[in-house]
């Protein structure tokens, strides 16, 4: 749902994490990413679980962490308080930029498996 501020010009747009999530660069090399687990390199086509967060009051969700279907280690073990933190498994894909001849190794098919919100978690 996306709606228009009458006397402004701030459009919010409602939508799925899975959505937001779905086109997320995973690492920094182009076509490629590295499972932070055991180091595996991580291509197009690969099934992995990745971990992201967003932290209240900012628009960009952050992708730190993603793994390979062996290691599989994603979790949210400690809440974080002012944070939306997911796990989700998905596929990787390669989204080309024609204009700069340029690919980036993106997520595709994304499944939420564990959510926390912001106001989850504590302060200590």
């Amino acid at each position: 749902m996306a709606y228009a501020e009458p006397d402004g010009e701030t459009v919010r747009v409602e939508t799925d994490i899975e959505q937001v999530l779905t086109g997320l660069q995973v690492g920094v090399d182009g076509a490629r990413g590295t499972c932070c687990c055991c180091g595996r390199d991580l291509y197009d086509g690969h099934y992995v679980t990745v971990y992201a967060y967003r932290t209240a009051g900012h628009d960009q969700w952050n992708l730190p962490r993603a793994y390979c279907r062996e290691c599989n280690g994603g979790n949210i073990e400690i809440p974080t308080l002012g944070t939306n933190e997911v796990v989700a498994t998905t596929f990787l894909g390669v989204m080309q930029a024609a204009a700069s001849q340029t690919t980036r190794l993106v997520l595709t098919g994304v499944e939420i498996e564990e959510y926390s919100g912001p106001d989850d978690g504590s302060e200590a």
